[in-house]
């Protein structure tokens, strides 16, 4: 065998080894991957009621009537679908960790007392502040510290003006304006 042909078997080998290795390293046929369950037991079909107290603003509360939404509070009429989606949707949200609240500084974590309350039906959720590092935002469920992506709390933080459905007037053609 030359030398060149040599060189190519002991490459060839090497890479081959070198797979072997890191399909080992990232495939364990025993372990499984962990399910994150959703931060609310409860289908977002479900949810009749929601209320979101807010220090220092208005409260905002929505009924579901006919499945459509109605803003009840503050200020009352029909209330933006896309915006009432965004915020049902937290009861299906999967935060990657989640911890005893008894373990954790709930003053720290801005949790007691909460920056904000949000109640689906019966359940409630307190927000506290964001994780310095990758700033997750702490939700408290129950007696669980959930770290979840903060995409919520500043829209239920906007004005309560913004969650009513825009009206929408009819057209009138040049037409029909100049009789």
């Amino acid at each position: 065998m030359n030398v060149l042909r040599r060189r190519y078997w002991i490459n060839g080998g090497l890479l081959a080894l070198a797979g072997g290795l890191a399909v080992l390293v990232w495939w364990d046929p025993g372990q499984e991957s962990p399910v994150i369950s959703p931060l609310l037991a409860i289908p977002m079909s479900q949810i009749e009621q929601v209320t979101v107290v807010r220090p220092g603003q208005e409260t905002l509360a929505f009924t579901r009537q006919d499945q459509r939404w109605q803003m009840t509070a503050p200020d009352s009429g029909w209330a933006n679908p896309v915006l009432i989606q965004r915020v049902l949707g937290i009861a299906t949200l999967r935060c990657p960790r989640h911890y005893p609240a008894a373990e954790l500084d709930l003053t720290t974590l801005q949790l007691k007392p909460p920056r904000l309350q949000l109640r689906l039906n019966e359940w409630e959720i307190h927000f506290g502040g964001t994780t310095p590092a990758d700033g997750l935002r702490y939700l408290q469920v129950g007696t669980t510290v959930h770290f979840c992506p903060d995409a919520l709390y500043p829209l239920l933080t906007s004005a309560a003006a913004g969650f009513l459905a825009p009206l929408i007037e009819p057209f009138e053609s040049s037409a029909t304006k100049a009789h």
